[in-house]
């Protein structure tokens, strides 16, 4: 059975775990967290579950860096927690993250694992840059979950407008997970049309796609407004994300990749679709934006590389990144 491991096991790291388990992902399963009490706690409790299943041979167990040599996929979800009583934007949790992160990598890379890494731990493109940086990993090994929740968010207001389930709808959010994603509506379809048949026949205006797009930019800090985190979405996300690796879909998911060279910016980590696989991921021809999207996924992707830079430095980690 293969092994996989997982730093940080929190809300998230747990509802990743709970979706991965019945999912049908069957492996042996390491925790690792800075509260071990609290990881042996988690993994008694999911190995409750997994035997009052039917077929299911996943273990769980608390364990070290050290047990993950072996391991073939690796999720980091741990993060700093943020400030008391206040609703912080992903880049607030830049500098801590960046740190713990940076510690994170290089305990894994000790540990001699060369697997696919996936990054959960927010703001998760920098993470991701920073994460394969420090250990050299092979950027197609190093995964962050990039957009692939706005996604799903996207083709949940969508599916409830035109009342499809939202797998029927075929399109992606690429860019940063946060507000400066991107939809291109223009690249999406249901069925055999695209969305200028709906616009076309009245099913939706042009002014309910832009409030649609703010809706999902909005959407995490509507969640977290009302409970303090956004848990049950992301780690369906990232069950989704290991079931690709692990069974060697070669199925399309927008994530936080490299960019190649073909686009701006190459080198630093964004989202964008890409194919899945067991050896990570692999890039879809580049994709053809309309020119208005194009210059903001090339601005933000400056944005986001300029941090990289910054942070790295501030750090003193070297990078290849110019």
């Amino acid at each position: 059975m293969v092994k996989i491991g997982i730093v940080g096991v929190g809300a998230v790291g747990s509802s990743y775990l709970y979706a991965a388990l019945n999912k049908g992902v069957e492996a042996d399963y390491v925790l690792i967290d800075t509260f071990e009490k609290y990881a042996e706690a988690q993994a008694k409790d999911l190995n409750d579950a997994a035997s009052s299943m039917p077929n299911c041979g996943s273990t769980f167990k608390a364990g070290k860096y050290e047990d993950l040599n072996d391991a073939k996929i690796v999720v980091i979800t741990a993060s700093c927690k943020p400030k008391e009583g206040k609703l912080q934007d992903r880049m607030e949790l830049l500098k801590d993250n960046a740190t713990l992160i940076k510690c994170i990598a290089e305990n894994i890379k000790k540990s001699g694992f060369s697997g696919v890494t996936i990054i959960a731990s927010n703001p998760v493109d920098i993470m991701a840059c920073i994460f394969q940086q420090v250990t050299g990993f092979k950027p197609e090994k190093v995964i962050s979950s990039g957009t692939i929740l706005e996604t799903a968010r996207m083709k949940k207001f969508l599916s409830q407008k035109i009342q499809v389930k939202a797998s029927s709808i075929t399109g992606f959010v690429i860019g940063e997970h946060g507000s400066r994603c991107i939809i291109p509506f223009l690249k999406m379809r249901i069925g055999l049309g695209s969305l200028k048949d709906f616009l076309a026949n009245g099913s939706i205006t042009h002014e309910w796609l832009d409030n649609l797009a703010q809706k999902v930019k909005d959407e995490a800090f509507e969640i977290i407004s009302g409970k303090g985190i956004t848990n049950f979405g992301i780690g369906e996300n990232l069950a989704e994300i290991t079931l690709a690796i692990n069974n060697d879909r070669q199925s399309v998911h927008s994530l936080g990749v490299q960019l190649p060279k073909e686009y701006k910016n190459a080198g630093i980590y964004f989202g964008l679709p890409v194919v899945l696989g067991k050896d990570g991921y692999r890039h879809l021809p580049k994709i053809r934006l309309e020119e208005r999207e194009q210059e903001m996924f090339d601005n933000y992707s400056k944005e986001i590389k300029d941090t990289v830079i910054e942070v790295m430095k501030n750090l003193k980690i070297k990078t290849t990144l110019k």
